[in-house]
């Protein structure tokens, strides 16, 4: 049982939080200082985020590279916390701050060179590959004896292959779904410190369970000290840039700063997965990253229905629907989709007290009920003035690589 008493959980919490408490503070300090030296260096060397109309509405340039800052705060809170800890096996440590590395310098070049889509997904790869040079890896095979395509032991090939694939379907998803939710003024570095919050508690509440737990439930998760740490930085260090990114924005976070986001919290689902068999807390990781998969799904099922190229930027996501065809201000738009990851977090924690199937079937019928209110929403359909203003932005774009969106 976990303690009963007030006294005994407030020191339980205590001692497993009050490092991170100084991760979390370090990050944050960290990013607050950056941020504003950040943004005086690109609008020096004229880094501006322009707009164009039709995908890009803000009504002036914007200068970007905020996510220098980010990955800064967070590399040097979780580098620093490590480093005063030579005890600790440094090995998927510095896979998951590696792999930052690389995705942080793929999503910096795209700033500034506006690099092919594919070129910036061999970059994600390569992150998702340092993961797993480091013993970091999805593994959260469900496994069923006598049941078809579920029959497989660890170290069946099948098996390898799909934990493999689904290994980096984790990281190239979550680090494009980032990509793709960084549109409005703070919603992203907002709902990145949401998702952080959410996986800090699901990762104590493992923890716990496997220091304070008793019986067959008390399951040792060999990266979850990790998980609170990263996710404390990274909480840190989005917090830290939200003054200068909420609306009206100062200051955007770029490339650099989304997708090196979507990669250290693929890193964080993959952790939550690295036990075979045990894909519950997998599930709920998806859960607490609902609205980044959401959003990115609503924009392709929209771009699919109207016959629109799936990689074709446009204003097909849910923050964009919510602006024009609701008439939502930007704060409006964002405080909701805050709202909404709210609910998807405490959704994800469900899975404590759930089993994997059933909090499996809670997240598809989520996901349907969701799908269903967009349809009858109408953001689904594009309008014959969507669609020309799309191609027009499209047509200044051909015949070059240019930014998802």
């Amino acid at each position: 049982m976990f303690p009963t008493e007030a006294g005994p959980w407030t020191e339980a919490l205590a001692n497993l939080w009050s490092p991170g408490i100084w991760v979390f503070l370090g990050a944050l300090m960290v990013s607050l200082l950056a941020t504003p030296l950040v943004r005086r260096l690109a609008m020096r060397r004229g880094i501006w985020d322009q707009p164009d109309d039709a995908v890009k509405i803000h009504k002036q340039p914007i200068p970007y590279l905020g996510g220098c800052a980010i990955w800064l705060a967070w590399t040097a809170a979780v580098v620093v916390y490590y480093a005063v800890r030579p005890e600790e096996d440094w090995r998927a440590v510095a896979a998951v701050v590696g792999g930052g590395v690389v995705a942080f310098i793929t999503g910096l070049v795209d700033d500034l060179k506006d690099i092919r889509p594919l070129t910036k997904l061999l970059g994600q790869a390569l992150a998702g590959a340092i993961l797993l040079l480091g013993g970091v890896r999805w593994y959260a095979y469900a496994s069923y004896p006598g049941v078809p395509f579920f029959d497989f032991g660890r170290d069946s090939w099948f098996v390898v292959i799909v934990c493999l694939a689904v290994h980096f379907l984790v990281v190239l998803g979550a680090t494009n779904a980032t990509n793709l939710l960084d549109g409005l003024d703070g919603l992203c570095s907002g709902v990145t410190a949401i998702i952080s919050i959410g996986f800090l508690l699901l990762a104590t509440a493992l923890v716990a369970w496997a220091r304070y737990g008793r019986g067959a439930g008390a399951i040792d998760y060999e990266y979850t000290d990790l998980i609170m740490v990263v996710s404390f930085a990274l909480a840190g260090a989005a917090i830290g840039f939200l003054p200068y990114n909420f609306n009206p924005a100062r200051i955007f976070m770029g490339d650099a700063g989304s997708v090196f986001i979507g990669y250290v919290l693929a890193a964080m689902m993959i952790m939550f997965a690295s036990k075979f068999g045990m894909v519950k807390w997998f599930v709920g990781a998806l859960f607490i990253f609902g609205l980044p998969i959401f959003d990115t799904g609503v924009a392709l099922i929209r771009r699919l229905a109207n016959r629109r190229p799936v990689m074709m930027p446009d204003r097909s996501h849910l923050y964009n629907q919510l602006v024009d065809r609701l008439g939502l201000s930007v704060r409006a738009t964002v405080g909701i989709l805050y709202g909404l990851s709210v609910v998807l977090a405490v959704a994800g924690l469900l899975v404590l007290y759930l089993k994997g199937r059933h909090a499996a079937i809670l997240y598809v019928v989520m996901g349907a009920i969701f799908l269903t209110v967009v349809w009858r929403l109408g953001f689904l359909r594009m309008t014959p003035e969507e669609k020309a203003a799309a191609d027009r932005f499209l047509a200044r774009k051909r015949g070059g690589p240019w930014r998802q969106g």
